[in-house]
């Protein structure tokens, strides 16, 4: 089965090279090359998968994912970067993005991810592991959720403090719980790298993030969580 693929690069010899490789695994590639032909193409919703350069003309593939997921586009999204910081990839992710790959990149690499979030779309979800954190709802396994943003996959350490909170409801966990669980001993991020943390997560699963009541601050103490608070 074809997957209707769009794959937004300005750089027509790259562009050229990975839409090859894609159709060679059996994707039907639309090629575009700047981002309000991106744009129209992506909100369109005839795409299963979008790979998107950062820099483009007339805006950033940054953007362009940040409308689809407003938009309430599921789709898969892997964006293309010279940009190797990681802030850069925080904010890729932070915007919708699935993946991230620097240029310059192996191809077989770029395949291979490809292939990895085309599986993760097509299987069904292990209910057992999917949350309910009404009205969204998060898999503490891979990390997708579906938030306040959209459908949204959290990073690494975002997954292991909502495991934590989940295997914990209802009980207040100090900055040093929070930070053993996902950072371990061999880090020495400050109490305001949890805090920083907290501020993201009510973002995604707060309806009000002013008065949060799902992450709730226990002063002096830490925080407690409610998957369904009152």
């Amino acid at each position: 089965m074809t997957v209707p693929t769009l794959l937004v690069e300005d750089d027509a010899l790259l562009a050229e090279m990975v839409a090859l490789n894609l159709s060679h695994m059996g994707l039907e590639v639309r090629r575009a090359s700047s981002f309000a032909e991106g744009r129209d193409a992506l909100l369109s919703g005839a795409y299963q998968l979008a790979i998107l350069d950062v820099m483009l003309p007339g805006g950033d593939g940054f953007e362009l994912a940040r409308l689809a997921r407003r938009s309430g586009l599921q789709l898969p999204i892997v964006m293309l970067t010279a940009r190797d910081d990681v802030a850069a990839k925080v904010h890729g992710l932070d915007c919708g993005a699935d993946d991230y790959v620097t240029k310059p990149f192996h191809t077989e690499e770029l395949l291979a991810r490809i292939r990895a979030l085309l599986r993760r779309k097509a299987a069904p979800a292990d209910v057992n592991r999917r949350v309910d954190l009404s009205p969204w709802w998060l898999d503490t396994e891979t990390g997708l959720a579906h938030t306040s943003e959209g459908e949204t996959l959290l990073s690494d350490k975002e997954r292991k403090v909502m495991q934590l909170f989940i295997a914990k409801e209802g009980e207040v966990l100090s900055r040093n719980d929070i930070l053993d669980a996902a950072w371990g001993e061999n880090e020495f991020p400050t109490d305001r790298t949890v805090d920083n943390f907290i501020v993201r997560l009510r973002r995604l699963f707060e309806k009000d993030v002013e008065n949060p009541r799902r992450f709730v601050t226990v002063r002096a103490r830490g925080y407690l969580f409610r998957r369904d608070p009152p």
